[in-house]
C-alpha cells in the first residue's frame, strides 16, 4: 500500500497563562475537523499559571499527518510582547503574523525581510471597549483568521464556538466572530512560499 506523505499547515497561537490562547487553539483545530480536515493540536503552559508563556500549536492537513509537530509555522497569532520575542524566529519566509498591540508595543524590524502579511492591532482593547470585556478577544481571532486565511468556515466556526461557550454568552460570542470579521479586508494564503530578493549584477 501506498505512504501518503503529508505536509501540514501550521498555527502557533501564543499569548500568556489566562489569555485565552490555548481555548483559542483548542476550537481552531475543532473547527478544522468539522471542516474535515486531518488535525494534530498540541499545547504548553509555562511553570506559571497566569503570566507565564503559554502557547498552542495547531497542525492540519488534507491527508494524514505523518508527523504531529511543527518546527516553523505558516501563521503566528501572537497576543503578547513575551511570546513575541520567543517565537517570531519560527515564522516561515512569507507567513502570516498577527500581533496583538494592545500589550505588544515592538516588531522586531527584521520582520519586514521576512514577511509582509502582517496584521497588527490592539484586538484585546478593541475588545473590552466593544464588550465591556477582553475575554471574547480569543473569539474575536478566530473570525479575523476566518476573513484573512480562509482555513475554516464559517459554519462550522459559529457550531464550534457554540458548543464551547456559556450558553449564557451566546450571543456575545457570535457578536465576537462577526466583529472579528470586520478587523481586516486582507486575505492572505497559509501555503509555503518562497521568499524572493531583488539580486543587482551591476
Amino acid at each position: 500500500m501506498d505512504t501518503i506523505e503529508s505536509k501540514p499547515l501550521s498555527v502557533r497561537i501564543g499569548g500568556i497563562g489566562g489569555q485565552g490562547n490555548i481555548k483559542m487553539g483548542l476550537m481552531l483545530a475543532k473547527t478544522l475537523t468539522y471542516d474535515r480536515k486531518w488535525v494534530v493540536q498540541s499545547q504548553h503552559y509555562g511553570a506559571q499559571v497566569r503570566g507565564g508563556v503559554a502557547y498552542s500549536d495547531v497542525l492540519f492537513a488534507q491527508d494524514p499527518i505523518d508527523f504531529p509537530k511543527a518546527y516553523t509555522f505558516n501563521m503566528l497569532y501572537i497576543m503578547d510582547q513575551k511570546p513575541l520575542d520567543s517565537f517570531i524566529t519560527l515564522l516561515k519566509p512569507n507567513g502570516v503574523l498577527v500581533c496583538d498591540t494592545t500589550t505588544i508595543k515592538k516588531i522586531p524590524t527584521f520582520v519586514k525581510r521576512l514577511t509582509r502579511k502582517v496584521i497588527a492591532m490592539p484586538i484585546a482593547q478593541m475588545c473590552t471597549e466593544k464588550f465591556g470585556t477582553p475575554v471574547v478577544s480569543n473569539v474575536v481571532g478566530l473570525g479575523l483568521i476566518y476573513k484573512i486565511s480562509g482555513i475554516i468556515t464559517l459554519e462550522n466556526l459559529q457550531k464550534t464556538v457554540s458548543e464551547e461557550v456559556s450558553k449564557k454568552y451566546y450571543e456575545m460570542n457570535m457578536q465576537a466572530i462577526q466583529f472579528g470579521m470586520t478587523l481586516s479586508d486582507k486575505e492572505y494564503s497559509l501555503k509555503d512560499e518562497k521568499l524572493f530578493t531583488k539580486v543587482s549584477f551591476e
